[in-house]
């Protein structure tokens, strides 16, 4: 018998970022498949940038269409309960407990990492919804999102990030996400020409049908920014999910169309506060986009392995000065290496207290999503 309580089950699974078995995700899936009504539509959703975004908006549209539809996403802020969107709402804690106990059953299921665990349970609560939407963890192919059956592929832009994981070149990280390719794909406009050539070969290979997605904006995407003021990144993240949504024959009305809902994307949190939890080159340079004109308070921090220089010298042009933020991860970067990065690049910087936030200031918090939690913490507890 397993770990009678989920938190205190995953608690145990340690770190999402463990080595894994690319075949352990798999062997646990054919197992619980005999045990589970697998007939939900399942729309994958796999990139570098704007998963979680892109995810969310083909659910809104799903659930305005009148489908039930669970959302898997990763990774959370605050509660684990946050990577489960049922419905038009995060799963209590009540339903994921009924979901851990019938996996506990299983003693093939203790083998699961954190993530594969959290695919699982994933599978578990989507069997009474018509559409789940899944979000693939940090890679593609060997991604326990993927040893699902899946109808749809919805790939975001990718770009380099997670090297020490994935490889340190855009042809590698790219091929392993577009191994994961179902049947019928939407490729998002992408930053690098090299990812639609490698798109269109794969698909070829496997025999997918593959839809590419222009970069121009609809009015349908610019009428619905507008109406939430929303930033202008989220418009290509939104004009993907319009396709797949017309493609799944979705009546779509953007007056009804629902405000996305899930924090930290280029989030506006006051008039002078903007939140993102964004963490690469690509992230930046579209934040870089939305505050061209202005300079801004850089509350900051981020991860040991993020290329921190190509970072900030993309933001440096918006950047008044960094306030350099704590956080508790073994993770983040030594403050000592960080600080040294800033001072070469000549930009000012101080530690970060939330009592010293001015009304008068413009700031934006960026750098991962260990960085906004504390943020927001912080702000809550003032």
């Amino acid at each position: 018998m397993g770990i009678n309580n989920f938190k205190d089950f995953l608690e145990k699974k340690g770190a999402e970022y463990a080595p894994f078995d690319p075949q352990r995700a798999q062997k646990i899936y054919q197992n619980l498949s005999k045990f589970i009504k697998d007939k939900t539509k399942k729309i994958h959703i796999v990139g570098t940038n704007g998963k979680g975004s892109t995810g969310r908006f083909i659910t809104l549209g799903l659930l305005n269409a009148g489908y039930k539809v669970l959302h898997f996403t990763s990774p959370h802020l605050f509660e684990f309960n946050e990577r489960f969107y049922k419905n038009g709402k995060i799963l209590k804690d009540e339903e994921l407990q009924k979901a851990h106990q019938f996996l506990q059953q299983f003693d093939f299921i203790a083998a699961c990492s954190y993530f594969e665990y959290a695919t699982f349970l994933a599978m578990v609560l989507s069997e009474d919804v018509d559409f789940v939407v899944l979000e693939a963890g940090l890679g593609g192919e060997y991604d326990s999102t993927t040893c699902l059956k899946r109808d749809i592929s919805v790939f975001t832009p990718i770009s380099l990030d997670h090297q020490e994981i994935l490889g340190y070149s855009i042809e590698e990280i790219a091929t392993t996400k577009l191994k994961s390719m179902a049947p019928i794909a939407f490729l998002s406009h992408q930053p690098s020409s090299i990812v639609n050539y490698l798109a269109q070969e794969i698909a070829k290979k496997y025999k997918s049908k593959l839809y590419k997605i222009p970069s121009t904006i609809s009015k349908e995407a610019k009428l619905y920014i507008s109406k939430y003021n929303l930033a202008g990144f989220l418009a290509q993240n939104f004009q993907t999910a319009l396709n797949v949504l017309h493609y799944l024959e979705c009546k779509i009305n953007i007056t009804t169309f629902p405000k996305l809902d899930i924090i930290g994307r280029a989030q506006k949190i006051a008039p002078n506060i903007t939140i993102d939890v964004g963490h690469n080159q690509q992230a930046a340079e579209e934040l870089a986009k939305l505050f061209s004109n202005k300079k801004v308070i850089l509350v900051y921090n981020t991860y040991k392995q993020k290329d921190v220089r190509s970072i900030l010298i993309t933001l440096k042009r918006i950047i008044k000065k960094i306030l350099i933020i704590q956080v508790e991860n073994e993770r983040i970067i030594e403050n000592e290496k960080l600080e040294k990065i800033i001072s070469s690049l000549g930009i000012d910087f101080e530690p970060f207290e939330m009592q010293k936030i001015s009304a008068q200031e413009k700031y934006l918090v960026f750098g991962s999503f260990s960085v906004i939690k504390k943020f927001l913490e912080e702000r809550n507890a003032r």
